[in-house]
């Protein structure tokens, strides 16, 4: 059933994730900065980890390059970040998984200094929480990274509008419609924690989604009369008014033709929205 629903401080829960609404405004970098830095020793941690190294996670003998190359399970050995080397490399290569692990290992990077590197893939949690780790993040060519909900709460939620406080307009989400938990702070407190030091301002939505995103995200529920299960980019435009991660694109794509042709490579089974 869907509700409309009037922007109030709250805190909603969105793909399986429970958040705060928040504003934007400074830090950042955009994917021109890339003509400006050497990707050769990214690369070469990349070329690691591609090599015959344990999954999902391993650490090279020097503790200098760590590998994540897998899924994000309840069960991953985090442990093992805390003895990367200080500044060190953490590879990722991810569709994400329990999102618990990704705060747990998110923050052992960032004690780390870590400068994340992505290569071919880092979806859903990985996007959401390992790729803003640390203070510095790089996507290698060809990579793909995309935002996504994935799963939702038990069948008494509901979906419904919600007004940005970011003026980028309405966007659509599941909204825990239990009278048991009205404000869903109960499930919120481990986001506000991650995102309080890695966010520019207050208000501020995981999922990010452009106006772009949101528009085609509401159409499309419009057309279906169903929540959307898909994927989208966000532009390195909006980076530097909403996370302080310089999150830097080697290349980062120039159409949905080459989003297309990137989630085919990887076989991806879903449809990923470009933001242009």
């Amino acid at each position: 059933m869907l509700r409309e629903h009037v922007a109030r401080p709250c805190w909603i829960s969105r793909g399986g994730l429970a958040l705060f609404c928040m504003l934007i405004a400074g830090g950042g970098a955009s994917h021109s900065a890339a003509q400006e830095i050497d990707f050769t020793p990214y690369a070469r941690a990349a070329d690691y980890c591609r090599s015959d190294v344990a999954r999902p996670i391993a650490l090279s003998e020097d503790k200098r390059v760590l590998c994540l190359d897998g899924a994000v399970t309840s069960d991953l050995n985090v442990a093992v970040a805390a003895n990367l080397a200080d500044r060190g490399i953490a590879v990722v290569r991810s569709r994400g998984g329990d999102t618990a692990s990704a705060v747990r290992l998110a923050n052992a990077l960032r004690d780390r200094n870590a400068a994340v590197v992505v290569r071919d893939f880092c979806l859903y949690a990985c996007a959401s929480f390992i790729l803003l780790s640390s203070s510095e993040a790089y996507v290698l060519d060809g990579a793909l990274v995309a935002w996504g909900l994935f799963q939702r709460y038990p069948d008494d939620d509901c979906i419904g509008f919600i007004e940005g406080k970011d003026q980028a307009g309405p966007f659509l989400t599941w909204l825990s419609c239990s009278p048991d938990y009205p404000d869903e702070r109960p499930r919120s407190w481990l986001w506000n924690e991650f995102y309080r030091d890695r966010i520019v301002d207050t208000v501020y939505t995981d999922p990010p989604e452009s106006r772009f995103i949101r528009r085609e995200l509401m159409n499309l529920y419009r057309s279906t009369g169903q929540y959307p299960l898909v994927l989208w980019t966000w532009n390195p435009r909006h980076h530097a008014s909403a996370i302080k991660t310089k999150l830097v694109y080697q290349h980062y794509p120039e159409s949905q033709e080459e989003v297309d042709a990137i989630a085919k490579r990887l076989g991806l089974n879903r449809r990923v929205i470009y933001d242009p």
